[in-house]
């Protein structure tokens, strides 16, 4: 596809988010809690802990639109799920109601 990073998966389960934190180092800029240090991670849960994947600056883009369409491709297999319960819940009601 064009546009993708070689390599760049489809679709991705996570949240692209920025973490802003100090370093720890009392020299740093960052110790007075002004000036916080910024990266974009991938964050995901695994086995009930939440995990996180730095993201070089080239790869945020691509993650973000691979995480875009899994959500897509979610909410899209959500709404068939939830037709086929109603249409399952409606079937059998109309079954009980002609007995």
């Amino acid at each position: 596809m064009a546009g993708r990073a070689s390599g760049a998966p489809r679709m991705v389960r996570g949240s692209v988010v920025t973490h802003r934190r100090r370093c720890g180092k009392p020299t740093c800029r960052c110790a007075g809690g002004q000036e916080l240090h910024e990266s974009t991670v991938l964050s995901y849960s695994e086995r009930g802990r939440t995990r996180f994947v730095m993201l070089p600056p080239g790869e945020v883009a691509v993650v973000r639109a691979a995480v875009e369409r899994y959500r897509a491709a979610q909410a899209k297999l959500d709404a068939q799920a939830e037709a086929g319960r109603a249409a399952l819940i409606e079937r059998i009601n109309a079954d009980r109601g002609t007995r």
